[in-house]
């Protein structure tokens, strides 16, 4: 298992060196776990979806060595802040157990993905394999209620297919 400070660093340097969003960052690393990772980072159901306290302090550990920068600023639409973690690291041989290639290539697609979506794709994983709630449909319209909408669900479910990991 690598320390969770390099796996941060490996996970921004493989998304071309940039990656936005703490909520994105969470969901990426539980998504990539679940696809093979194998970091050991524990996470827990919090009101976003799967969440890593642990994660977390990794974050702050890679800012504090100078490995990761994080920069603020503010939604146009309703002032509120969001993060962009940058890094100047070389991209890792590998992340985890996946190889860099692979990492990249999933990167890649969850870039493609609104945080929305990412949260709503980790979230309908968590219900049906962790909490094993056997009607994870309607329980992540009550836990996610004003965010299944305008085609977002569909299109994390679509998301978890093409990676492997929807439910039944």
């Amino acid at each position: 298992m690598p320390q969770l400070d390099d796996l941060v660093v490996g996970v921004v340097a493989l998304s071309d060196g940039a990656l936005v969003g703490r909520i994105r960052l969470q969901k990426v690393v539980y998504l990539l776990d679940r696809l093979g990772m194998k970091s050991d980072v524990p996470f827990e159901y919090h009101h976003y979806g799967p969440y890593s306290e642990a994660l977390s302090d990794a974050v702050t550990d890679a800012k504090f060595w100078g490995r990761v920068e994080e920069e603020v600023s503010f939604r146009l639409n309703d002032g509120a802040p969001y993060s962009t973690f940058k890094t100047r690291s070389k991209a890792p041989e590998t992340l985890g157990s996946l190889s860099s290639g692979d990492a990249r290539r999933l990167l890649a697609k969850f870039a493609g993905c609104t945080s929305t979506v990412l949260e709503l794709a980790a979230t309908i994983h968590w219900l049906a394999f962790e909490e094993k709630v056997a009607d994870w449909r309607a329980e992540i319209k009550v836990r996610k209620a004003g965010k299944t909408g305008n085609g977002r669900l569909e299109a994390a479910l679509t998301l978890l297919k093409e990676v492997g990991l929807a439910p039944t």
